[in-house]
C-alpha cells in the first residue's frame, strides 16, 4: 500500500493523464505518460504498453519510452509469441530479472492490450500493487477513448461520402426526369417519386449498414400494389451498402412503369420478383435477379429509351452485373445476372 506522500504523487499524475485523454491527446503521448507515472515510483524499471489489433489476437503496437530501441527490436511483440526464445534472450540481455503485468481492458471487459513493468533488480520487496492496476486501467481508459473517436471519424467520413453520392444521384435523376418534353407535373411527379424511393434506400441504411432485399422490395413496390398483386421469392439476401440505391431505383422504375402502363394497372395483373443465387458455367457463385409481369395489358416496346430504361440497363455496372430488359406481349421481363461479391451483397 503506498504511503500518503506515494498516494499524493500518484493521484496528481492520474489526474494529469486523465486531462490529456480528455483533451484527446495523442494516444502514444498518453501511453507514454503512464509508463513515465508508472516508472517514478521504481527508478531504472521499463514500463511499457502493448496493444491488441481489433480481433484481440495479436500485438500490434507497443509502447515502451524508457527503452525505444530494446522495444523496437522483439517480434514477439508484434507476432505474439510470448515464449520465443528471442524475447527471453534480449531480456535477460538487458537485465532484465523481473516483470510484473496486468491486462488492459475496455470498459465493456475486452482486452485491448497489456501494461507491464519490467525491472532489472527484481521486483521492489515494497512495490505498490495498486500502480501496475491503475496503469492498466488508464491505459484502458486512452484505448477505449482512442477507438471511439477512430470509429467517430470514420462514420463522419462515411456520412459525408454518402451525402456527396446523395446529392450526385438527386442532381442527376433531376437532370434525367427533365429530358423527354415532359410538362411539369409529369416532371414533378416522376421526380417526387425517384427521389422517395431513395429516401427509402437511405433510411435502410441509416438503420442497417446493409437491406434485406425482401424488405426492401416490399417497401419499394408496396405503394403500388396489393401483396395478392406482386409476389416476393427468393433466399435470403442481405444487399451491400453500395447496391442498396441501384436496387432501390430499379424497383422503383419497375414498379412505376407495371403501374401505369403494365401489370399493376389492371385487376388481373401480376408481378412476380425473384432472386436466387447459382453456380455459373466456371463454379463461380452468381446472383440472377428476376421481376416478370404477367395478366397485365398487351406490352409492346416504347419507341425510345427515356431515363428509366438507361437507368435499368446501367445500374449494377459498378458490380459487374448484367441487365436485360424486355417488352414481351405478356408482361414486361426484367433480368440482373450478377458475380456474388461484396459489393453486391451476401446470403444470410
Amino acid at each position: 500500500m503506498p504511503d500518503t506522500t506515494q498516494a499524493a504523487r500518484l493521484l496528481e499524475r492520474q489526474v494529469s493523464v486523465l486531462e490529456m485523454i480528455a483533451r484527446d491527446t495523442p494516444l502514444d503521448d498518453v501511453l507514454e505518460k503512464i509508463c513515465r507515472m508508472a516508472e517514478a515510483f521504481a527508478p531504472g524499471s521499463i514500463a511499457g504498453v502493448t496493444v491488441l489489433d481489433r480481433g484481440g489476437m495479436t500485438f500490434e503496437h507497443c509502447v515502451m519510452p524508457s527503452a525505444p530501441t530494446f522495444a523496437a527490436g522483439i517480434p514477439g511483440v508484434e507476432n505474439d509469441e510470448r515464449f520465443d526464445p528471442l524475447w527471453r534472450k534480449l531480456n535477460t540481455d538487458h537485465g532484465v530479472r523481473a516483470i510484473r503485468s496486468r491486462p488492459v481492458c475496455s470498459v465493456d471487459g475486452r482486452p485491448l492490450g497489456c501494461f507491464f513493468i519490467a525491472f532489472k533488480e527484481g521486483a521492489p520487496e515494497t512495490w505498490p500493487e495498486e500502480i501496475e492496476a491503475i496503469g492498466a486501467r488508464l491505459a484502458g481508459f486512452a484505448l477505449d477513448r482512442h477507438r471511439a473517436m477512430e470509429r467517430q471519424t470514420l462514420i463522419v467520413g462515411e456520412m459525408q461520402h454518402r451525402l456527396k453520392n446523395l446529392f450526385a444521384a438527386v442532381l442527376s435523376i433531376a437532370a434525367q426526369t427533365s429530358h423527354g418534353g415532359a410538362t411539369t407535373a409529369e416532371f414533378l411527379k416522376a421526380f417526387e417519386g425517384r427521389i422517395l424511393a431513395l429516401a427509402n434506400a437511405h433510411d435502410l441504411l441509416t438503420r442497417d449498414e446493409s437491406a434485406d432485399l425482401a424488405e426492401l422490395t416490399r417497401r419499394i413496390v408496396g405503394p403500388f400494389a396489393t401483396n395478392e398483386a406482386v409476389e416476393i421469392a427468393g433466399q435470403p439476401f442481405k444487399v451491400a451498402p453500395s447496391a442498396v440505391v441501384p436496387f432501390s431505383l430499379v424497383l422503383h422504375e419497375l414498379a412505376t412503369n407495371a403501374a401505369k402502363y403494365g401489370a399493376l394497372s389492371s385487376s388481373e395483373g401480376r408481378a412476380r420478383v425473384s432472386w436466387k443465387s447459382y453456380r455459373g458455367e466456371n463454379g463461380e457463385r452468381r446472383f440472377k435477379f428476376k421481376w416478370e409481369e404477367t395478366g397485365g395489358p398487351l406490352v409492346s416496346p416504347p419507341r425510345r429509351s427515356g431515363f428509366g430504361t438507361l437507368l435499368m440497363k446501367r445500374a449494377f455496372a459498378d458490380v459487374e452485373g448484367q441487365s436485360r430488359l424486355v417488352h414481351a406481349p405478356e408482361g414486361l421481363r426484367f433480368r440482373i445476372d450478377a458475380p456474388m461479391s461484396g459489393r453486391l451483397g451476401r446470403l444470410h
